[in-house]
């Protein structure tokens, strides 16, 4: 049985694992946004949409602390938690790969701020529209 403080302790470090993940994808991200800032002559700058860096790094945080909690190990009765490598690197995983499941969700089902604005999806096919730092267009 677990205390609450391995609880607590399994959260933000599953939470911290996810938000870890979700950089890797930024970094990726940021990566692709430089390639395309120098192919269109841009400012790097003006491509990042920062509100949405931390959302996503927020979602990556909650992906991660959901695995965490999906998987959690068990220790034995009476040893205080302790998480292998192997744990770790799942919640990282979770918080890569959650964040992109996640955010497709919200875009289909939640409309864009552009849209509401306009009335219509014109937002995706602005030819200069901001790039995020995960590559797709804002």
């Amino acid at each position: 049985m677990m205390s609450l403080n391995d609880w607590l302790v399994l959260i933000v470090l599953g939470g911290l694992a996810g938000a870890g993940g979700q950089v890797a994808r930024v970094v990726v991200g940021l990566k692709k946004m430089n390639d395309e800032a120098s192919a269109k002559n841009l400012d790097r700058g003006d491509l990042i949409d920062v509100p949405r860096l931390v959302v996503s790094l927020i979602i990556g945080f909650v992906a991660g602390m959901f695995a965490a909690i999906v998987a959690h190990p068990v220790p034995a009765a009476g040893k205080p938690l302790a998480l292998d490598a192997q744990s770790f690197l799942g919640f990282a995983a979770a918080g890569y790969t959650g964040t992109d499941f996640i955010e497709g969700i919200m875009s289909k089902f939640l409309p864009s701020a552009a849209s509401k604005a306009s009335g219509s999806n014109q937002a995706s096919s602005q030819p200069n529209a901001p790039a995020t730092p995960d590559g797709a267009l804002g």
